[in-house]
């Protein structure tokens, strides 16, 4: 009847690995399920625990490596944050000043710019880099446009 105690707790570690996506949950309850099956085979609870500790050390050495490969597998090209402006095309806002610097709007985002090329107010540029709180923008290419 032990094993019916690791099946539960492997289900919770199962269903804790949907909030965590890191596959450790899923090892550890992989491992209890084999302390499971040597608890319903009747073995003795130094067996249970050495059962555990292997299928759940193999679960990291195996099973987690391919699992975080295969779910992440089209995500190393995701560009987020600073990253993801870098290449896009804004909407000149504020031509820039003698300083070069104006204001460039971006997903209804508002960023102050260092404009590298004359623009005027409602111009198209590209982000060039970022550097602080500061685009540095250009106008585009043919290619960009």
């Amino acid at each position: 009847m032990v094993y019916y105690f690791y099946l539960i707790v492997a289900v919770g570690c199962f269903i804790g690995e949907l909030f965590t996506m890191d596959f450790s949950l899923t090892c550890i309850g992989l491992g209890l399920i084999g302390a499971a099956l040597g608890a319903w085979l009747n073995l003795g609870i130094g067996s249970q625990v050495v059962l555990f500790v292997c299928v759940s050390i193999l679960s990291f050495i195996s099973v987690r490596p391919m699992a975080k490969k295969w779910l992440y597998m089209h995500t190393k090209n995701v560009k987020t944050n600073v990253d993801a402006l870098i290449g896009r095309v804004v909407t000149v806002l504020a031509a820039p000043d003698e300083n070069h610097i104006g204001r460039v709007q971006t997903d209804g985002d508002n960023w102050r710019a260092f404009f590298k090329d004359n623009a005027k107010e409602g111009d198209k540029v590209v982000v060039e880099k970022m550097d602080g709180n500061t685009l540095f923008v250009k106008l585009p290419t043919q290619e960009e446009k």
